[in-house]
């Protein structure tokens, strides 16, 4: 068990590596927000597409329900963002017109990535019951994958004024969420096994949404009709880099 614990804290802890690194260099980071929001863009998509969805995809025998699941989490998303818009900030006193959009953007990636740690925490879970060193290679690759995510995330909540102390803060609490997540799936065993790629489906959804809804409307404010390669190249690296690694940890 405390080998389990072990693990679930490597892969939700040793993620933060990358955006460790931004916070380290912040003066440098300001300069380059624009192009770190298109790299977190890049990484959200890249995460639900091309790691979150195949693995999800792969437990089913009919793809069918993983989509319509996905389309939920994409849907579930946005009439959450709605209501928080709605009904929590809608007493501020908002100075421009994006502003009344991205405000929900934290709290929305927090969940998100939350609830993504926490399915994370099942599947090492689940490979160590299978066996331990199964559980080490699963740990490993789950930190792999986490490190471009991070530092999107880190960029994101940087670019909407948080401290660096506050970022910190949240983005360790919500990588702690692999250990619930493997306790879980420890002591439930195989029995939420069929659960587990309707989940993952969700978190796509939830990526998707995240990126397509508010990163990239906020990276299109943010560069005008400028800044062409500086927006999307850093998108295009960091689907590439997601790939490369989903492609070497499988």
């Amino acid at each position: 068990m405390l080998e389990l614990i072990f693990y679930s804290l490597i892969g939700g802890v040793f993620s933060l590596v990358g955006g460790f690194l931004l916070l380290w260099k912040q003066s440098f980071t300001k300069k380059i927000m624009t192009p770190l929001l298109s790299f977190a863009a890049g990484a959200f998509l890249a995460a639900a597409f091309l790691d979150i969805l195949p693995e999800a995809i792969e437990l089913v025998a009919e793809p069918h329900l993983i989509l319509v699941t996905t389309l939920l989490g994409i849907v579930t998303f946005f009439v959450l963002e709605r209501m928080l818009m709605t009904f929590f900030y809608k007493h501020k006193d908002i100075t421009e017109a994006h502003s009344d959009h991205t405000e929900s953007l934290p709290l929305l990636l927090i969940l998100g990535d939350s609830f993504h740690n926490f399915l994370d925490g099942i599947v090492i879970a689940l490979s160590f019951v299978a066996n331990p060193s199964l559980g080490l290679i699963t740990t490993l690759a789950v930190a792999a994958h986490e490190i471009p995510q991070e530092i999107g995330d880190f960029g994101v909540l940087l670019n909407q004024g948080w401290s660096k102390k506050k970022v910190i803060l949240v983005n360790i609490v919500q990588s702690l969420f692999t250990l619930p997540g493997a306790l879980l799936g420890y002591y439930t065993g195989n029995s939420l096994e069929h659960l587990l790629p309707y989940s993952l489906a969700a978190a796509a959804g939830i990526f998707i949404y995240l990126a397509c809804s508010d990163v990239i409307p906020e990276i299109h404010h943010r560069s005008g009709h400028k800044q062409f390669y500086k927006v999307v190249l850093p998108l295009v690296a960091s689907i590439i880099i997601i790939g490369y690694l989903v492609n070497l940890t499988h």
